[in-house]
């Protein structure tokens, strides 16, 4: 079996308004309302952008790509946005294959 990487999330403020954060681990069902509880707590303090760095997720499941839609929803109903600056070949492909690319906004690969 194999094994799992806990998710762990840095909080970076860049500029005022704007926040980084920083994924790495596992984003999956056990931890995908780990993330969606974490924006909501930084788009209710006034967050104009969240900048996304997803380049040290190791694994997304269904869950995981579900709570990103989730953030990207709560973004724009707070009038925010939500920005994905960074992300491996594989969350590349699987944001194509999802139409996610369509969606999101991704860094030039």
């Amino acid at each position: 079996m194999l094994e799992k990487t806990p998710l762990r999330t840095e909080v970076q403020s860049t500029a005022e308004g704007t926040t980084c954060l920083v994924l790495t681990g596992d984003l999956d069902y056990d931890t995908a309302a780990e993330l969606f509880t974490l924006a909501q707590e930084l788009f209710s303090a006034d967050l104009r952008l969240l900048e996304l760095d997803l380049s040290g997720l190791d694994f997304v499941d269904s869950s995981g790509v579900a709570a990103l839609i989730n953030v990207y929803n709560t973004a724009r109903t707070r009038d925010s946005a939500m920005r994905i600056i960074a992300l491996t070949p594989y969350l590349r492909h699987l944001f194509k294959v999802t139409a996610l690319d369509q969606v999101f906004e991704l860094p030039p690969a």
